[in-house]
């Protein structure tokens, strides 16, 4: 299967090596800049988000929604998608829900799924964070109702997370892609407050596509948005 972009939010489920509360935020002071490649699709410039024929543009039924949703799975993970049960309307579905949660309807995201040493890269040379993370934001535009975005999340992280979490990779995936979204959509988790609020959200979302059994809000995460 193929797939889409990615955004930069470094939401680390790895608590190994945890980034310093300074280092949960990288801001621009007045605009958010797109990086010269797009983290997910390297030949790519970021800002053509919606034009790959080896990506897999999600279409399922959107209700109100008018938000393109583009996913790919780098060569590595692609025989995962079958083991995860995920399908490509599974993750348009969550990443719509989290922008909708937001004030956001359309716009253009991508989503791409990777293996550790993929995010590991990504992580160094966007955030200067050394260590794999679960899912890392790349937020471009956010003038509602139109969003648009990049996020790469880890497969590796999420089948390991997925075990000491106690529930599917699938769902674990998911989540990685739901507070992706968020962190593109302009929520942050850089204070308690924040990360409660962050929690809330993902909550609120997962209840949404019928998963339950797993509550986010005690959940160690780390972080870095790259804006």
């Amino acid at each position: 299967m193929a797939a889409s972009r990615s955004d930069a939010v470094a939401a680390d489920g790895d608590d190994s090596e945890p980034p310093s509360s300074n280092d949960d935020a990288v801001h621009d002071d007045a605009v958010h800049r797109a990086p010269a490649q797009s983290p997910a699709r390297p030949s790519r410039s970021p800002g053509n988000l919606v034009d790959s024929a080896s990506a897999d543009t999600e279409s399922g039924a959107r209700s109100d929604s008018d938000l393109q949703v583009e996913i790919l799975w780098d060569e590595s993970v692609a025989n995962r998608q079958t083991e995860l049960s995920l399908s490509t309307d599974d993750v348009g579905r969550a990443a719509r829900l989290a922008a909708a949660a937001c004030g956001f309807m359309s716009g253009e995201l991508g989503v791409r799924f990777t293996d550790d040493a993929t995010i590991h890269e990504i992580n160094v040379r966007h955030l200067s964070h050394d260590y794999p993370t679960d899912v890392i934001s790349f937020p471009y535009s956010d003038q509602p109702p139109r969003l648009e975005g990049e996020l790469v999340a880890s497969v590796d992280t999420a089948l390991e997370n997925a075990v000491e979490a106690g529930w599917a990779a699938g769902n674990e995936l998911l989540l990685y892609v739901i507070h992706g979204v968020l962190h593109i959509a302009g929520m942050d988790d850089a204070t308690p407050s924040q990360r409660r609020e962050m929690r809330v959200a993902e909550q609120a979302v997962l209840n949404q596509l019928g998963i339950g059994g797993n509550s986010t809000t005690d959940r160690s995460r780390h972080g870095g948005l790259a804006r």
